[in-house]
């Protein structure tokens, strides 16, 4: 894991219209950190992640994974795990086979797939079909499929969604393992007490622009919550 791995977005900006979703974002997310990307709903947060994944197209402005734009990774799969959306995993089809149908796209072979099944605690429902699954289940097939290629760089979208506290104990173990190997994990979140356990870098936006980027601790520091920091910094209005 490198500096290559780092994710930069300079002066990111997308317009729907007449209504302004982000507005001249700056930031960089650097390896070996949990960086929180926080702000109520529609803060902007989803658009910006779908731009940096070439799902969006920005009105100006750019956004780069180790310096090339998604679009021209060579095997993308292989650089970035990604996870926006809550999939529609077939209802009959079990956890494992999911796995190999994604596994086949991008050449995962068997023993990877094993592998991630283990790395997500999935041994025990792996073989069971999804249609049963709970919310947490589901999350952790969604990160399993993110993490099939071994990606350096893992972007997620609220993946803490849905999850009972025992949950999102698992997930703030899994991300902190995962920054720890060295790669780059940027996580959204508009639940900042629940962010406020799990990251250690912070990009704070509101109505689509940057409000805060720097240490957790330099906006938690004097001992206030995240929450109350953030309140300070727009106006009180979250």
């Amino acid at each position: 894991m490198t500096m290559s791995n780092q994710v930069m977005v300079r002066g990111l900006t997308r317009h729907f219209g007449q209504v302004a979703a982000v507005t001249d974002l700056s930031f960089t997310v650097e390896p070996g950190v949990v960086t929180g990307f926080l702000g109520p709903n529609g803060a902007g947060k989803t658009t910006t992640l779908r731009m940096l994944l070439g799902l969006v197209r920005p009105t100006s402005g750019t956004a780069t994974i180790g310096g090339r734009r998604y679009a021209d990774l060579t095997h993308p799969a292989r650089t970035v795990g990604a996870v926006l959306d809550a999939s529609s995993f077939h209802p009959g089809r079990s956890a494992r086979n999911h796995l190999r149908v994604y596994g086949d796209m991008i050449g995962c072979s068997e023993r990877r797939i094993d592998e991630v099944v283990d790395l997500l605690g999935m041994p025990e429902f792996a073989d069971r079909p999804v249609r049963g699954f709970s919310t947490g289940m589901r999350q952790r097939l969604n990160l399993a499929t993110a993490m099939l290629g071994d990606p350096p760089v893992l972007v997620l979208d609220e993946p803490g969604n849905g999850l009972d506290p025992e949950g999102i104990a698992w997930l703030r173990r899994f991300l902190r393992a995962m920054a720890d190997e060295g790669r780059t994990v940027l996580v959204s979140s508009h639940v900042l007490s629940e962010a406020e356990q799990m990251v250690d870098q912070v990009l704070v936006i509101r109505r689509g622009r940057l409000m805060s980027a720097g240490p957790l601790a330099g906006l938690t520091g004097d001992g206030s919550t995240l929450e109350q920091a953030f309140l300070r910094l727009t106006g009180g209005a979250a």
